[in-house]
């Protein structure tokens, strides 16, 4: 066999063994039965561990009519020109595969770089689905990798793997293929991302029995008859499923669901769980029949389906219903649906168009937490309780003819290239569950995850703050669930910097800029910070700010009102505001402004309880020697500065804490006295001028002190004017006399 084999292969220290149609290869093909040439390579590699690839040169076709084996420690590569064949009228066995493993227990097999064709049209006679020539066929095998290929034109899967472990299958393109692109039986660690996928009989992306999987970043839609996007299956009690995740996949118009998670037989609800979050799922079901189809549709599974956009799917936007098998035996199955867009869905053969539909009212179980919906045909919900926190308004898509599902902002969207601003706010931003991560979020971000394919995301939409001052309230007017800037919009251009209000500039930590819509000017604001909380009458609100870049450390209240989302903003100054008149009391440690939700908001009809929680350097304390029991937090209402009520809360080692009560949003000034300490030393220090006779009665003396400014805080040691300060004549010496009396008599 191998006559043919160049001498220098035996003795070169390349890894490398060449194929090619043109007499350059080390194996040379001629259109004909090239199986056989490549069989020798691979065999070569069998053989000569010291060879770890076999390569195809392109441009080249090589026909095959037998199947390739591959062996462990092997990579089968080529040219993006090469291609790899079936012969036409192959009449193979079912499961007669076109690429196999060379012995079972294979281990560390890559194929990369080529093309493989299935020759569909020149092998009619077999049907579509039935395990007629799979392109690849790798049972019990470990390590795996299948990328940058191009496979297309056959009756059955791409790459089919059974009783396999650690399974990659990336950046490839599938065009058209008889079955399943990528079908993972039994199966553990299998990942697949980064594929272009057409699907035309069955799914792009499947596992039976496979647990350990993740499907990311694929783009996958239908032609033909097709089938879901992806497909996970379970069958029986043997195998658990529950550690499946599908995320940030672009999923259309497939002809049945974008997504089918089911199963069948008795198994423990524990042993099937599935995280699908991050997909864009559009124009799905588009086979129109008597199956519920939809964006999503899942049975006999638990699962968390969060921050998904659907839109335009047919028959249902999540489903829960009976798939192509009986129902598992059992109940108890939950779905969570969390931050979620479905939009636009349309009435099918199979359902009505229903946002949320749960046929399996009996068994299943769906929890529904900050979703939106809009313009569904059937209604947004049946089968399922509604959630208090779901938003039903358009969700102003940047675009939705060409499904960009980013979402308006004022204060900056994405467009794919650099950051726009728009004339409008989607409600979706800063609208998600309130215990979801938004740290990926780009700021400002309001502290809160968006609604929508890139909540928590560096794709996400900025927030952006409406606060038109209200001089009489000293309060922030505009909408609670989305800030509105009160500049003017400038032709609502969304060109980068143009229409509205640009708010992207300004950070909502560590960075200076402007504030928005806020009052105060952009220049006096040394840094500000947000916090943002969803304010339910009856309960307790408290704002955080755990950026810890002002001095204020919360701000809680009890809600008297339901206003929803609600943002809080604190605004360090580096001067008084430009709010206020005059300087208050004492001596200055920081002003800052503080607002809170809408005008009119934060007042005794609203809220009760109110308190601020600041922190004061300690540094600051000792440098100006001030009584720290005289720090006070000042609010300016009404043209005048408000002593409030202030307590000492506690300490660090760098920083007193205190809290105080106040009854609106406005701004403050922190302040404290310079201790008396000083001058009570100094007069307890007066030499005695006076003669013995004169100390029969006490002494005074007039002691000038500098008049205190009014407002001080109840409480506050002060002085006014001139004040007597009694020192004490002969008592204390016939006191002291008598003492050391009675000390000596004790020592005798």
């Amino acid at each position: 066999m191998l006559a043919g084999v160049p001498a220098a292969l035996y003795t070169s220290s390349a890894p490398i063994v060449y194929v090619a149609g043109d007499g350059s290869g080390d194996f040379n093909c001629d259109g004909t039965e090239d199986h056989v040439q490549i069989n020798q390579a691979l065999n070569f590699l069998a053989e000569n561990p010291e060879y770890t690839t076999v390569y195809l040169r392109g441009p080249f076709t090589y026909v095959v009519d037998d199947t390739l084996l591959i062996g462990s420690n092997t990579t089968l590569e080529g040219d993006s020109d090469a291609k790899i064949k079936l012969v036409s009228n192959a009449k193979w066995s079912n499961y007669k595969p076109m690429i196999k493993e060379n012995n079972s227990g294979s281990r560390n097999i890559t194929i990369c770089g080529f093309t493989i064709d299935g020759n569909r049209e020149g092998n009619t006679n077999v049907v579509s689905g039935k395990g007629y020539y799979n392109l690849i066929h790798l049972s019990d095998c470990q390590n795996i990798s299948v990328y940058n290929m191009y496979l297309t034109n056959n009756h059955g899967d791409g790459l089919k793997t059974e009783n396999c472990s650690n399974v990659k299958f990336y950046n490839n393109e599938a065009y058209l293929l008889g079955h399943d692109v990528l079908y993972a039986i039994i199966c553990s660690d299998v990942e697949a991302y980064g594929n272009t996928i057409t699907c035309r009989t069955n799914s792009g992306l499947r596992l039976y029995n496979t647990n350990n999987a993740r499907f990311h970043n694929n783009n996958i839609r239908s032609e033909g008859s097709g089938g879901a996007g992806i497909e996970v299956q379970k069958e029986g009690p043997d195998y658990a499923m529950d550690d499946i995740e599908v995320c940030n996949n672009v999923i259309y118009n497939t002809a049945l669901s974008g997504i089918l998670v089911f199963g069948s037989g008795n198994y423990s609800t524990s042993s099937a769980n599935v995280h699908i979050h991050h997909n864009q799922i559009y124009d799905t079901g588009i086979r129109l029949s008597s199956e519920v189809t939809g964006g999503i549709l899942s049975e006999g599974f638990n699962g968390l389906i969060e921050n998904n956009v659907i839109d335009g799917a047919y028959g249902a936007g999540i489903v829960q219903d009976r798939a192509y098998y009986s129902s598992p035996d059992g109940s108890g199955y939950v779905i969570t649906v969390r931050n979620n867009i479905i939009t636009n869905t349309c009435v099918s053969p199979g359902g009505e168009g229903y946002g949320i539909c749960n046929m399996l009212t009996d068994t299943h179980l769906f929890v529904l937490q900050n979703n939106s919906f809009y313009n569904n045909a059937g209604g947004d919900y049946t089968g399922v309780e509604a959630s208090p926190s779901d938003i039903n308004s358009d969700p102003q898509y940047a675009d939705r003819d060409i499904h960009d599902y980013h979402l308006k902002s004022k204060a900056g969207r994405w467009n794919g290239s650099f950051w726009v601003n728009d004339n409008i706010s989607s409600p979706c931003i800063d609208a998600g569950y309130s215990l979801s991560d938004f740290s990926n979020e780009p700021e400002p971000n309001g502290d809160r995850i968006n609604i929508g394919p890139y909540g928590n995301t560096l794709y996400a939409s900025k927030s952006e703050f409406d606060m038109t001052y209200n001089s009489s309230d000293s309060s922030i007017d505009g909408s609670s669930d989305v800030w509105e800037s009160n500049e003017e919009d400038n032709g609502g251009s969304s060109e980068e910097g143009g229409g509205g209000s640009s708010h992207s500039s300004g950070s909502s930590s560590g960075s200076g800029g402007g504030a928005g819509g806020s009052p105060e000017p952009a220049k006096n604001i040394e840094v500000k910070e947000l916090s943002q909380v969803f304010i339910t009458n009856g309960k307790a609100a408290r704002f955080d700010f755990t950026k810890n870049v002002t001095c204020v450390v919360y701000v809680s209240f009890d809600a008297k009102k339901t206003v929803g989302k609600t943002t809080a903003i604190v605004e360090m100054l580096k001067n008084k505001s430009a709010l206020v008149s005059d300087l208050p009391p004492d001596d200055l440690y920081k002003f800052f402004n503080l607002w809170i939700g809408n005008g009119g908001y934060g007042t005794s009809d609203t809220i009760e309880n109110p308190e601020v929680c600041f922190k004061v350097e300690k540094a600051w304390i000792q440098a100006g020697e001030i009584d720290q029991a005289s720090i006070t937090l000042n609010r300016y209402n009404d043209n005048e500065w408000y002593p409030l009520v202030t307590r000492q809360s506690g300490e660090d080692d760098a920083y007193l804490y205190f809290t105080a009560e106040t009854p609106g949003f406005s701004p403050f000034a922190i302040t404290g006295k310079v201790t008396a300490k000083e001058t009570a030393t100094e007069i307890l220090s007066e030499p005695d001028t006076q003669g013995p006779e004169q100390n029969n009665e006490s002494m005074k003396f007039e002691i000038e002190e500098k008049p205190e400014q009014t407002g001080n805080q109840t409480g506050n040691t002060s002085f006014s004017g001139k004040k007597s300060v009694i020192m004490p004549g002969f008592e204390i010496i016939y006191c002291i006399v008598g003492l050391l009396g009675v000390f000596m008599w004790k020592r005798g």
